[in-house]
């Protein structure tokens, strides 16, 4: 019986070692070599230990870049990977919300937005995002740096050691900028199925805005940007499936095709047949796979676009006509994961098919160098904040800007336009001292003394870009400022420029600056004084408009200024010889005019001479002729005889044949000068460059007429509002019964307009009249008055 026994189990034995090797030749032997990248050629997978690891995801293989093979990879299912153990699936999947909290191998993972569990049922996809609580986890971190994940990795294809780095990466929040790129492949497989394969669509902006996370951290990664750009496409345009115009930025550009959120933009506006304004233009050209933003474009990005604006308004006043293409667009979306793929419709719902912007580029080229003018622009600003980032904003800055930013009431050029503008009031014409304009320009000078030459040209550019002009302006001949001077500010287009080194503009500001000595020799200045002025600038030949507005302001300073009246009496030697003579002229004629030549016009003169290098005796001698003598003999007053008044006989010589001199001519010539010795008295004195300045008489208001307008003037408006215009005949009649001159009159009345409504008053060239419109405000200011 034993041996029936013992024969039964070797058979027994015999037939299950049989079937043990049975199946040990059909299964194949097991491999324990670490997962390697199929995809690259033999000799990039059988490396060096001693070669440098590369990340396959920043240096991608051919496989990855050539045409359709990336998609033709097979997809990752949970059956391919039963767990370390070889245990079945035994969860379904489940996605954990964002906000739900879960514990998987020991960790605490509250932020969601992942799917749990060992496989997915009933629906297509891979499986590579499923975080299977089967599976293995070490007890520590390990590989944190990703080198050791395959080249499309999957929770289940890792090392329990890479499992646990991700699971505490879940854990954090997912904040690591540090963390290998597949690890957030595997975070981004999820992301992806839940929106394509779940449809959860009103999950469309949750999902959207943690991907643009991401990107932020890891935009590093191009083929992570290429993903998750056309992700977000797409996300963008189920969440929101209104088209409508992104908004500008420098990271516009996006992988290898222009985005999506463009294209549908401007292929609405090609379908529509309508012309792209500067902002579609910018948005096209900045979204161009191959536009690579320079240095001051990026730094200064808000100044950029507002200088494009600009710059393409002048170029193209009607916006940009682009054919449109045949080409429609269309988008297929392939998930980075290779599980899935599928293709979107983007028909517009009232034009169908759109066309695709991306198919053209005949108009490219020209927008391009437009960008590139436009960065070149702004490249001197660009280099100061890069040195001095909190440059911004200051008047350093401002300086380097283009015009048009600066005077554009918007953006960078706003502060420092409207620091200027507030010393202006309502008015175009400002007088301040040169430290108030410096503070609203923030600059800082010394109390005291003359500003430099560079400073007063940076001032003077800068005051260019805003449309104002001042005086004095050393680039036009005049004085330098002084920091605790007077500077006349007035609204000019670029800033009232001018030849200052012609001939007939260099006279002209000697005449000025004679007559302006001579008015203020007395220490007051009447209005009746400037007004002579500005008539002699208004007829002075050879200048025109610009010139004769600087002219004006240039006379206003000099009138309130004394440094500046010192300053002019200097200069008046520097200028040539026919201006000089020109001058010596002028003055004489304004002395000599009535006949008179006080002494204190004497001494006047005789510095006048020195000032200008010519011999006093020049100055006697033409005193004693009643003109002038330079170069050739100058008529003062044309020659008119009268009958009846005999010669005198010739006295007889002298005994002693001395010259014998005419005392009482001598003092007739003295004494005729009554009239006008209060003109030019005290002009030459140089030991008071502190002394305050002359002050200008206000003018008197008019006893029920209007206030701040003296008699005479407020005569004249009356005048006109009464009778309702006059013609210029007229007019000019009725301005010298009052003893004004005509343009000197309206120009007045208008400068009085201005300060009361903010506008011109008295207008007309063939019939002067008052504006229609300020009739009934004009009559309410005289009841008023």
């Amino acid at each position: 019986m034993e041996w029936v026994l013992i024969g039964a189990a070797l058979v027994a034995w015999l037939i299950y070692r049989g079937r043990k090797q049975s199946l040990a030749e059909e299964a194949p032997p097991r491999s324990h070599r670490p997962v390697q990248d199929w995809s690259a050629p033999t000799s990039e997978r059988i490396a060096s230990p001693q070669q440098p690891w590369q990340d396959p995801r920043s240096h991608p293989g051919r496989r990855f870049t050539d045409g359709s093979n990336q998609w033709e990879r097979r997809p990752v299912t949970a059956s391919m990977f039963a767990g370390d153990s070889g245990r079945q699936p035994k969860a379904p999947a489940k996605w954990i919300a964002s906000g739900e909290s879960v514990r998987v191998a020991g960790v605490s993972i509250n932020s969601g937005m992942f799917y749990l569990g060992a496989s997915f049922a009933g629906k297509s996809g891979a499986e590579n995002c499923l975080v299977d609580p089967t599976c293995q986890v070490g007890s520590v971190r390990g590989d944190p740096e990703g080198k050791t994940l395959p080249y499309w990795p999957s929770y289940q294809s890792i090392s329990p050691g890479a499992r646990r780095t991700y699971l505490e990466w879940l854990a954090g929040g997912r904040n690591d900028p540090s963390i290998g790129i597949g690890y957030v492949f595997i975070f981004f497989y999820g992301l992806e199925r839940r929106l394509f394969i779940d449809e959860a669509r009103t999950e469309a902006p949750a999902l959207a805005a943690e991907v643009r996370r991401l990107l932020a951290l890891h935009g590093e990664n191009y083929s992570f940007k290429g993903y998750a750009s056309k992700f977000l496409d797409v996300a963008d345009l189920m969440a929101n499936p209104d088209i409508s115009r992104p908004a500008l930025s420098p990271d516009l550009r996006s992988g290898y095709e222009m985005p999506l959120s463009v294209r549908l933009h401007l292929g609405r506006k090609l379908g529509s047949k309508l012309p792209f304004d500067s902002t579609d233009a910018l948005l096209w050209v900045l979204s161009l796979p191959d536009t690579q933003l320079r240095t001051p474009a990026a730094r200064c990005f808000e100044e950029l676009a507002e200088l494009w604006h600009v710059r393409f308004a002048s170029r193209y006043p009607d916006g940009l006509k682009v054919n449109s293409p045949r080409t429609k667009i269309k988008i297929e979306y392939r998930a980075a994961s290779g599980g899935f793929g599928g293709r979107v419709d983007l028909s517009d719902s009232e034009l169908g098919p759109l066309p695709d912007v991306a198919a053209l580029s005949a108009p490219i080229d020209g927008l391009r160098d437009l960008l590139n003018a436009c960065t070149d622009e702004l490249a001197a600003y660009s280099r100061l904040l890069g040195k001095k980032p909190e440059a911004k904003g200051t008047v350093e800055a401002a300086f380097l800007l283009p015009k048009e930013i600066l005077t554009s009431g918007s953006g960078t050029g706003a502060a420092a336009l409207k620091r200027v503008d507030d010393l202006f009031g309502d008015h175009r014409i400002a007088g301040v001292k040169v430290t108030r304009l410096t503070q609203a320009l923030g600059m800082e000078i010394p109390p005291r003394g003359k500003l430099g030459a560079g400073l007063c040209n940076q001032i003077g550019a800068l005051m260019d870009k805003l449309d104002v002009g001042f005086e004095p302006d050393r680039r036009y001949g005049s004085r330098g400022l002084e920091a605790d001077g007077y500077i006349l500010l007035f609204k000019a287009k670029e800033g009232a420029p001018v030849d200052g080194e012609s001939a007939a503009y260099a006279a002209a500001r000697a005449m000025v600056e004679v007559a302006a000595l001579a008015a203020v020799s007395d220490g007051k200045v009447e209005p009746s004084e400037f007004e002579s002025i500005k008539a002699d600038i208004r007829s002075f030949p050879g200048v025109g408009g610009v010139e004769r507005g600087r002219l004006m302001a240039y006379a206003s300073t000099l009138l309130r200024d004394p440094a500046a009246q010192q300053s002019a009496i200097k200069k008046l030697g520097n200028i040539g010889a026919d201006a000089r003579a020109s001058v010596v002229r002028a003055a004489l004629s304004a002395v000599l005019a009535d006949g008179h030549a006080a002494p204190d016009e004497v001494k006047f003169l005789e510095r006048l001479y020195k000032a200008l290098g010519y011999p006093v005796e020049d100055l006697y001698s033409a005193l004693h002729r009643g003109s002038v003598a330079l170069d050739e003999p100058v008529a003062v007053a044309p020659e008119t005889r009268t009958t009846g008044v005999p010669i005198p006989a010739q006295p007889p010589a002298s005994s002693s044949g001395g010259v014998r001199i005419d005392h009482g001519r001598l003092e007739r010539i003295k004494s005729e000068t009554s009239a006008v010795s209060e003109l030019l008295a005290g002009i030459f004195i140089e030991e008071e460059p502190t002394a305050s300045p002359p002050q200008v008489r206000e003018p008197v208001a008019a006893e029920g007429k209007f206030a701040g307008l003296d008699g005479a003037h407020a005569t004249l408006l009356s005048l006109l509002a009464e009778s309702g215009g006059l013609d210029r005949q007229a007019f000019e009649d009725e301005a010298r019964k009052l003893r004004l001159l005509p343009d000197g009159a309206i120009e007045t009345i208008n400068e009085w307009g201005f300060d009361r409504f903010d506008e011109p008053l008295v207008d007309g060239d063939e019939r002067v009249s008052v504006a229609e419109h300020l009739r009934d405000k004009l009559q309410q200011v005289r009841v008023e008055a």
